[in-house]
């Protein structure tokens, strides 16, 4: 709960101009993240699209900017907002390990 907490303040400051506070973002640009098939798919890929972003489109590489802690907190954060309730945990450690490969 602590690191959702967290994950919705790192949200609001760095995602909800883009994909709303709303998660439902601004589609084609700013794809929805209430009921995303990455929010929801595997946390692994959710991870690394929010560390090294995507290329050629708008979303941009948070890796150097957010720290390993609030990458974890704001993908926890949004695999359990809105309509995702995924209940996932989300550790520092996961991220660290993603970076590390």
């Amino acid at each position: 709960a602590e690191l959702v907490t967290r994950g919705e303040k790192v949200y609001a400051a760095n995602c909800a101009a883009c994909h709303q506070p709303t998660g439902k973002g601004l589609p084609p640009a700013f794809p929805a993240h209430d009921g995303s098939a990455i929010v929801k798919g595997p946390k692994e890929g959710h991870l690394a699209l929010v560390d090294k972003g995507k290329p050629n489109t708008a979303m941009a590489a948070f890796g150097a900017q957010l720290s390993d802690l609030d990458i974890a907190a704001v993908v926890a954060y949004e695999r359990n907002a809105w309509s995702n309730k995924l209940n996932d945990a989300i550790q520092p450690a996961e991220v660290k390990a993603l970076r590390d490969k």
